[in-house]
């Protein structure tokens, strides 16, 4: 895969708004960019693989949950210089939408971590607000779904 840091050009990505009856999951991310700030699963698509194939191995790989996909939602290119000015990463992300087939999480290492949360109380470290945006763009939906799962909670 090309080199996601200093790239020679966009790198493909994916990123699931995943949703189960307890809310939606989230991971700490383990690297930049906003490494140890809460966001979505997903990653890099590798040679060879759908972007939903892409998805589901990334949500699993991630957060141990299995889950399948609902809807595209929408692209976001992420875009960071660094402190010279060079570009240091360049995402294009196509997000989706997607539904938990498994609620028991698994980090992908011991230090990692993942969590479940009602759409109405995201933590207030999430990477940033367009993940937020992300998010409460498909509350209604969401908080449907995770009835629809089991949800008990008001």
């Amino acid at each position: 895969m090309t080199e996601r840091r200093y790239p020679s050009h966009p790198v493909p990505g994916v990123g699931a708004v995943v949703v189960g009856k307890r809310g939606v999951l989230l991971v700490r991310r383990d690297k930049d960019p906003g490494e140890g700030l809460w966001s979505i699963p997903g990653g890099g698509v590798e040679l060879g693989e759908t972007q939903e194939e892409a998805v589901l191995r990334e949500v699993r790989e991630e957060t141990g949950v299995d889950c399948v996909v609902a809807r595209f939602m929408t692209t976001a290119d992420l875009i960071t210089p660094d402190s010279s000015g060079s570009i240091e990463f360049h995402f294009i992300l196509n997000h989706y939408l997607a539904r938990a087939l498994s609620e028991n999480t698994r980090p992908e290492i011991p230090e990692a971590e993942v969590g479940w949360f009602h759409p109405d109380s995201l933590p207030d470290d999430i990477v940033n607000q367009r993940i937020v945006d992300l998010i409460l763009s498909v509350r209604d939906t969401a908080l449907k779904m995770m009835d629809e799962a089991g949800n008990t909670s008001e």
